[in-house]
């Protein structure tokens, strides 16, 4: 029997052996169901959301789906296993990922089995991948809206995996739907930028806008992320010619303009600090 071990969102080790048994592994949106045994836990279960703990033996779920962190990583030890293969499974999470004060530490015997296996990656039509990726962007939008930090960590999540299934789209294969495509990666990069900078990740806020503007140089909610990404940083020159550009394509904005406001007084109270070190030096 294999062990897998996962802590928070990383790297997933595996101890124990795995005969070949000819069972395929679920596929990324397939239909499966498990059976959960000797499950314990640091803290009462009941403070825990989670629908593979909270649920009868075997319920269907959709390997993908999961809108909580536990399950989410749950899903991940799913993902590795062969149909109707039992494993032991011990996660670590930390706790502001599932919105209470301590870390947990859960362990338990986990039985997978496939109810309707999706079809591999290079099988699938452009429609179908889109309806994959749409799916998680709508599911991050909705979690993002919740407020919440482990919800939007969570949501933050679904658009990167969105974004995964976009790319996996080869132009070939879009022409008939190019923009689509196109304009649901875009929307998904804004997130991701938006994201980032709630979480004062400055420097991967600018790389997320900067590939939307690479591709959308137009989109004003994109200059406004990277300019106060920028602002933050002090690099108030970028920052501005961003906002200017924001105001030459919606010259009415008003958070555009408070920005800008925030720049100058930044800019000045740098000054202003600076003069009174010079005349420090110098006196």
């Amino acid at each position: 029997m294999r062990t897998f071990s996962i802590t928070g969102f990383g790297v997933v080790e595996v101890a124990g052996q795995h005969s070949y048994s000819s069972q395929p592994r679920p596929q990324e949106q397939s239909k499966i169901g498990v059976g959960l045994q000797e499950v314990w836990c640091s803290v009462e279960v009941n403070l825990l959301e989670s629908k593979y703990l909270n649920s009868k033996a075997y319920e269907p779920s959709v390997l993908g789906d999961a809108m909580t962190a536990l399950d989410r990583v749950l899903e991940t030890t799913f993902s590795l296993m062969s149909n109707e293969e039992t494993a032991k499974v011990a996660v670590s999470l930390p706790g502001k990922l599932i919105n209470i004060p301590d870390d947990v530490s859960l362990t338990c015997t986990v039985h997978l089995r496939i109810i309707e296996n999706n079809k591999v990656v290079y099988k699938l039509s452009t429609a179908e991948k889109l309806d994959i990726a749409n799916k998680y962007k709508n599911k991050g939008v909705s979690l993002y809206k919740e407020g919440l930090l482990h919800k939007q960590v969570l949501a933050f999540l679904m658009f990167s995996d969105a974004v995964k299934w976009l790319c996996m789209i080869d132009p070939e294969e879009s022409k008939d739907s190019p923009n689509e495509v196109t304009t649901l990666k875009m929307q998904c990069y804004n997130n991701i930028a938006l994201f980032h900078l709630h979480q004062h990740n400055y420097r991967l806020c600018i790389s997320a806008a900067t590939t939307l503007l690479s591709v959308d140089g137009g989109n004003v909610k994109a200059l406004f992320r990277r300019s106060v990404a920028n602002t933050e940083l002090q690099n108030y020159e970028l920052a501005t010619e961003d906002l200017k550009a924001a105001l030459l394509l919606d010259p009415d904005n008003k958070s555009v303009k408070r920005q800008q406001d925030v720049i100058k007084k930044k800019q000045k109270g740098l000054t202003d600090k600076y003069a009174v070190a010079m005349k420090k030096l110098f006196s």
